[in-house]
């Protein structure tokens, strides 16, 4: 059986793909391409399965060399074919494709946002959601309750009083949380989900049934599929990117640069060498290249840059 791959491998390399097409690659994109490929074997297995299947990408048609992935979403026939393009390079081939339902559902989102897109949405009961980069929801209201399912990425949601009086629940890969009357972040971390509330409340039921815990205004936890974590007190900062910022309070530099990889295309990485170095400052989340700047004038780093899609934060 062939092995399945994750989609946002597949994703990257249907949107290197994309725009290889386009005529219009600099030789320095080109190399980042192939860096890119190299950087891991499930990247070639990824390309190579694109040139397998090269029949089928032909079929999304000529424009998309034009296009970015993402701007996709605007086209129904090209977003529907590149569905079914990308289901057979993540699944392995049709044969598997019932069996990677968890893979692929996030492509079949009804809301998705792509690297460095971030969409406010009016929920049908006048709630708001937010969604930050990288992020795939599916939202489902019914007579019976409102299900909002968190399948990868980062939202904040706002409810609103329902004259229906329906229940408002979150489904994540972790649990269920039911929102009472609230605003909170919700974020997918892997193994554990992330929630962090600013007002009101939220009650969380891990997936192996164990008893829920109610997270108050003004707290935050993680969770897992068996345990709810001790909550701390909530980082108001976490919510920042709504605004188009990063509010960074000495924070590793590791995960700074994770951050900044969700919202600028290419590779950015960071040397372990210098992973545990701390910054803290406002960074633009639209202007890498000017937070790129900043923490080089912060800290004893240097951005070294292979080409303008593959940068790496370094020791001076």
């Amino acid at each position: 059986m062939s092995a399945p791959l994750n989609m946002a491998v597949v994703e990257q390399a249907i949107a290197w793909r994309v725009r290889l097409a386009s005529g219009a690659c600099a030789a320095d994109e080109l190399s980042a391409c192939q860096h890119w490929r190299a950087q891991h074997p499930d990247n070639e297995l990824a390309w190579q399965r694109l040139d397998a299947l090269s029949g089928r990408f032909a079929a999304v048609g000529p424009g998309v060399g034009r296009a970015t992935l993402d701007g996709a979403r605007h086209d129904p026939q090209r977003r529907r074919a590149l569905k079914a393009l990308a289901i057979l390079v993540a699944a392995g081939g049709a044969g598997v494709i019932a069996q990677r339902n968890d893979a692929i559902q996030p492509w079949l989102a009804d809301v998705r946002t792509g690297i460095g897109e971030r969409r406010n949405i009016v929920l049908p009961d006048g709630g708001r959601l937010h969604l930050n980069a990288g992020t795939a929801v599916d939202i489902q209201y019914t007579s019976e309750q409102r299900l909002i399912r968190l399948y990868q990425g980062e939202i904040f949601v706002e409810t609103a009083a329902d004259p229906q009086r329906r229940l408002f629940w979150m489904n994540t890969a972790q649990g269920r949380l039911r929102a009472l009357g609230t605003r909170f972040l919700l974020r997918e971390r892997g193994e554990l989900c992330e929630v962090a509330v600013y007002e009101g409340a939220v009650e969380v039921h891990p997936d192996d049934g164990s008893n829920a815990s109610v997270i108050n205004q003004g707290w935050q936890t993680r969770f897992s599929h068996h345990a709810v974590q001790t909550p701390q007190a909530v980082e108001s900062e976490r919510s920042s990117w709504m605004d188009g910022v990063l509010v960074a309070r000495h924070m590793r530099l590791a995960d700074f640069t994770a951050e900044f990889s969700r919202q600028r295309r290419g590779v950015l990485r960071c040397d372990p060498a210098v992973a545990e170095l701390r910054i803290s400052g406002v960074f633009p989340l639209d202007d890498s290249e000017r937070a790129l700047q900043a923490v080089a004038r912060t800290l004893p780093v240097q951005v070294l840059y292979r080409t303008r899609w593959w940068v790496t934060l370094a020791a001076v």
